[in-house]
Formats: structure tokens, sequence, C-alpha cells
């Protein structure tokens, strides 16, 4: 059933979570393959990625990522880690794969009718901003917000843009819906990586965080306070999801976490994500629809 909507009134908001990004990935390349655009997007980490390659239309490129190239010695490891200071191969994934081994569209990109919004936490600060990509002409200065948000703190060095240090929106924002009301998108598609009744539990082994972290103390009470205002933003959803205001895709079930290298796992999970999209695709086409009007 090819739906081909423009949808001019609803955002769609992307929640990170590393490899379980392949649930994300499934979803996209239905909306995609289905020719379902809208023209606000606003991702974290992994969501900010899967949200790159929908607004750029490419399909499939998210699954070739998540399930394909994930085998490579280069994604992830913990030789990147001893080597680079990154457990994932920040090189390899945002400057070898977009430009030489899975090109990724710029041009398309920064044309596209969906602007695209990526989460990043500004270290010193603490504080979460919203860096827009296609604002940029530097190809460099792109790579470098999409790379900025999926760096892990204890795992990933910070990535420098203009003169501040930033890691992974996540910390601050994992499921940016509240940024996306603020922007005026009273109506959101929203793609999360955890199931039902999930809740996130307070940080442990603080000691670490502390010691490694110590150059940023309010990145250090970000951390401390993730847990609150994760389970915050997923009341926020549930009270919303009821009112019919949000469409919410959630795995049914999840088993992997955030490190997962094992293809076949992935593909389960890119798939049971676009089988999801199929299932509900008639729900899904009638509250576009009464949306709309």
């Amino acid at each position: 059933m090819l739906f081909r909507l423009q949808i001019n009134n609803c955002g769609l908001v992307l929640e990170g979570g590393g490899m379980r990004g392949a649930f994300t990935a499934g979803i996209i390349d239905y909306l995609l393959k289905n020719e379902i655009y809208f023209d606000y997007t606003i991702g974290v980490s992994a969501g900010a990625n899967n949200g790159a390659n929908y607004t750029s239309r490419q399909v499939t490129r998210n699954k070739k990522i998540f399930t394909e190239l994930v085998e490579d010695k280069r994604y992830m490891g913990i030789k990147n880690l001893i080597k680079d200071g990154s457990y994932f191969g920040m090189d390899f994934l945002f400057h070898q794969l977009p430009h030489e081994i899975l090109p990724f569209d710029y041009q398309s990109f920064k044309k596209s009718t969906t602007r695209l919004k990526v989460a990043v936490t500004e270290c010193s600060s603490g504080e979460v901003k919203y860096f827009e990509p296609q604002q940029y002409d530097k190809v460099n200065k792109i790579d470098k917000i999409f790379k900025a948000s999926s760096s892990l703190p204890l795992v990933s060095n910070p990535v420098k843009i203009g003169d501040n240090f930033y890691l992974d929106g996540g910390i601050r924002d994992s499921i940016p819906v509240k940024k996306a009301l603020a922007d005026g998108y009273q109506n959101l598609l929203v793609i999360l990586t955890r199931e039902r009744g999930y809740r996130k539990s307070p940080i442990k082994a603080e000691f670490i965080m502390e010691l490694f972290l110590r150059k940023y103390p309010n990145l250090i009470d970000d951390l401390k306070e993730r847990h609150q205002i994760y389970n915050q933003s997923l009341d926020l959803i549930a009270e919303k999801e009821k009112a019919n205001q949000f469409f919410v895709f959630r795995p049914e079930k999840i088993d992997i976490d955030r490190f997962s290298r094992d293809p076949e796992e992935l593909e389960d999970l890119y798939n049971s994500g676009y089988r999801l999209a199929e299932k509900r695709s008639a729900e899904l086409k009638n509250w576009l629809i009464n949306i709309k009007e």
C-alpha cells in the first residue's frame, strides 16, 4: 500500500539507543518506500543518523549500516578504544563510510523538504543544543554534528565544533519530544527503541563517571539525572499517545544492547520494525489523515 503523503503538521521524533536503532531503521525504510515524508524530524545519536538517511531519502542505507557493515572490525571494539579513545570507530563511521564505503547523499540531504534537527550535549555547561546540519555548507561540519550526537561518554572522545566540545545528545534529551512540541509540532510520530513498560534506572558506578568526567561537573550532574528526564519523557509520550496526539512505534520485545555485533540478531530487529510498520499501516494512515484535516 503506497501512501504518498507529505505531512506538514506533524513531526518525526527518533530515539537513539546504539545498535537498537536497527528497529528504527526498519520503520524508516517503510516510511520511505511508502513516500511518507514529514517536514520536521528530530533525532538523537543513532536516531539522528537514521534521520539523516530518512532526510536524504536513501532507502535501505540504514539497513546496510546496521546489519551488513557491523561485522567490519573498524565499526566498534576494544582496539578502537585503545587506539583512538572511542569504542566505536568514529573515523570509519563518520568519514570512510559516508564518503567512500556507502556514500551519503549530501546534496539531496541539504535540498530535502524535511528539516532535520540533531541533539547534542555541550560538555562544559551540560546543556543540550539542537543543530540543524542542513544549514551548513561544509561537509566536515555536517559530519561532526552527527559524530558528536553519537559520542557516548566514557567510551568516546568529545567532539569539538566551533569553540565547544560536545557528546551524545541522549545525555540530556534522549527522546526530544519536548523540543518538537516547543517547535510547534503538536502531533508527533515517535519511534522508540525500548519496549512498552521500560523505565530507566539510575546510573551505576558513579565513581567511574566522576573520575573520568571530572573535567565536566555539569555533565556528571546530567548523567545522574538522566533516568529522571528520560522517564518524564516516557510519561509525556504516554499521555499524548492516549490523547491521540502522538502515534508511537516501540519494539514489542528487545533483547539486544547498544553494542551488539550480531548481524542476524540485528537483521531480525530491523525486520521486526519493518513488519510492525506494515502491521499498523492502516492505523497509521488513518491517524495521519485525521491530523491533516
